[in-house]
């Protein structure tokens, strides 16, 4: 009796012009595809083995000058050679990223549920990233990364790095209310702690709740204060949740923006210019000049980017000779501004870093990309724009 394997084998040898004639196109495509597959060195797997035994049951019929063969493969199907094992990885573990830094790294062998699950997993997780591969993930080593991850990946077998079940007992261990305790700003007595915050705000600066509650991210601390989330601008950015946020930019202009900024003296500022749309970097640069003037800020600004010599481009480029903003990056420097996925070579050896992040109607965010991971160093990156972009959906809104 011959073998399933290779009856298909005979029919594309002998017979690849009748095959291709009598079965739709779709099938004619799954059954080369199963072919050069079983005349590999690995051979077929287990689920391309019952696909062929399908392919030959539905098209019985149409292979007339096969089916006492066919008839008698489907009855009992039979293979030249054991399947080929997939190996199933399913895989949680710790990894340096291209910044020498620990991620969580997931791997798995490709299914649809897990497919799905990563989905899901991307809407919880911060800094969730695929990586080439398409069956590898990454995301940011936090705790809330941590616990969230492995609660999600346990009832599917994944085999969990030893290091990450140690995080992840003892955060469950925590008691928020301890925690929240040992972190009170009241309680703060570590003199490298009060270091950073004069080193920051300076001896002389009038330290309101705005100011307290606007650095607890920064210096991950708690307060007792109030959290008041919508009297004023300013206050609304200083209680933020996290460390991203979108302003609508039809509710509050840019220099209402900038102002609150320097109300939460949160200069310098880095500020991200959109690359999707040519003719909204006049605009914006028009608004952020004016926006500067308004706040008094007039020196020590620098638009590190050029556009070429369009009627636009060539405006765009005046408008920054004019108002000089050609400032060398250094540690006086007040704004600076970029292209969105693009960051100067020089930013990364020079010692300035933003103090807050003014992104201008980036559509996709700063998630990915080389300017996304330059403002992580930031904790606070405002979107100002119309409408949300639709990789950060899940920050708060104003």
């Amino acid at each position: 009796m011959m073998t399933t394997d290779l009856l298909l084998n005979t029919i594309l040898i002998s017979d690849q012009d009748y095959l291709k004639k009598v079965v739709s196109q779709r099938d004619y495509n799954t059954f080369i595809g199963l072919h050069q597959s079983s005349s590999s060195t690995f051979f077929i797997t287990e689920k391309q083995a019952y696909l062929l035994v399908k392919l030959f049951k539905e098209n019985q019929k149409n292979l007339e000058k096969y089916t006492g063969e066919i008839s008698e493969t489907i009855t009992n199907p039979t293979w030249s050679r054991p399947f080929r094992k997939i190996e199933q990885v399913r895989k949680l573990s710790l990894v340096k990223n291209d910044e020498a830094e620990l991620v969580l790294c997931i791997e798995y062998t490709f299914s649809a549920s897990l497919r799905n699950l990563m989905h899901e997993l991307g809407k919880k997780v911060e800094n969730f990233i695929q990586g080439s591969a398409g069956k590898i993930y990454y995301a940011a080593m936090t705790e809330q990364n941590i616990v969230t991850i492995v609660d999600e990946l346990t009832p599917h077998n994944f085999v969990i790095d030893e290091t990450i079940k140690n995080h992840y007992d003892a955060i469950k261990s925590w008691s928020e209310e301890s925690i929240k305790n040992q972190f009170l700003i009241t309680n703060i007595e570590n003199i490298n702690f009060q270091k950073h915050i004069t080193n920051d705000l300076g001896i002389s600066t009038t330290i309101d709740n705005n100011i307290i509650n606007d650095r607890s991210i920064r210096y991950q601390y708690f307060t007792e204060n109030a959290k008041n989330h919508g009297e004023t601008l300013t206050e609304v950015i200083a209680n933020r949740p996290k460390t991203k946020i979108w302003i609508d930019k039809k509710e509050h202009s840019l220099a209402d923006v900038i102002r609150s900024l320097k109300e939460l003296r949160r200069l310098p500022i880095l500020v991200v210019f959109d690359n999707q749309d040519q003719d909204a970097y006049l605009e914006n640069l028009e608004i952020l000049s004016d926006s500067l003037e308004k706040n008094k800020i007039t020196n020590q600004i620098g638009i590190y980017f050029r556009l070429q010599n369009s009627d636009i481009g060539k405006q765009f480029n005046q408008l920054i000779s004019n108002k000089k903003y050609n400032a060398e990056l250094n540690s006086k420097t007040t704004v600076a501004a970029v292209q969105s996925g693009k960051i100067p070579k020089f930013f990364l050896k020079n010692p300035w870093k933003p103090m807050s992040v003014i992104t201008l109607d980036t559509r996709m965010g700063l998630r990915h990309g080389k300017t996304g991971v330059y403002a992580n160093c930031c904790d606070l990156v405002i979107e100002y724009a119309n409408t949300p972009s639709m990789l950060e959906q899940r920050k708060i809104f104003v």
